[in-house]
């Protein structure tokens, strides 16, 4: 077509009856794409409410740290060092049931491990960790 590059795909448009929206090939996209996707639940002491992300959709630690803490709307979350000064520090579960502070592993192993994420407050995060 005239005045499209060669970088835009053009998609087929389906019609269908009210109730049978979509076609199956849309559906099959948007089912591989969950399947690519690594949900977790995320809860904070004392917030009334669990949060699920997408691990997949961050890059490294601090970017999750950040997204974290605008998810909670707090400002003082530790997640890669220094508990001690934090007032919050981020943990997960990993395969085995073992509780450890985010930062502590390679980021793609604590990706393929989390199971659910929690956040504490610091002075409970101490004991946790492979430094100790």
């Amino acid at each position: 077509m005239a005045g499209y590059g060669d970088d835009v795909d053009m998609t087929e448009l389906t019609l269908a009856p009210p109730g049978k929206a979509g076609s199956s090939s849309s559906k099959g996209r948007r089912r591989k794409v969950e399947e690519d996707a690594i949900y977790v639940k995320v809860s904070m002491d004392g917030a009334p409410y669990l949060r699920k992300l997408d691990l997949t959709v961050y890059r490294d630690y601090e970017d999750l740290i950040m997204s974290l803490s605008d998810m909670f709307r707090c400002y003082s979350l530790g997640g890669l060092e220094g508990y001690d000064e934090c007032e919050y520090a981020v943990a997960y579960e990993d395969g085995d049931g073992d509780w450890m502070l985010v930062g502590d592993v390679p980021w793609m192993m604590f990706v393929s491990s989390c199971r659910r994420m929690r956040i504490m407050k610091g002075s409970e995060a101490r004991g946790l960790g492979s430094s100790d």
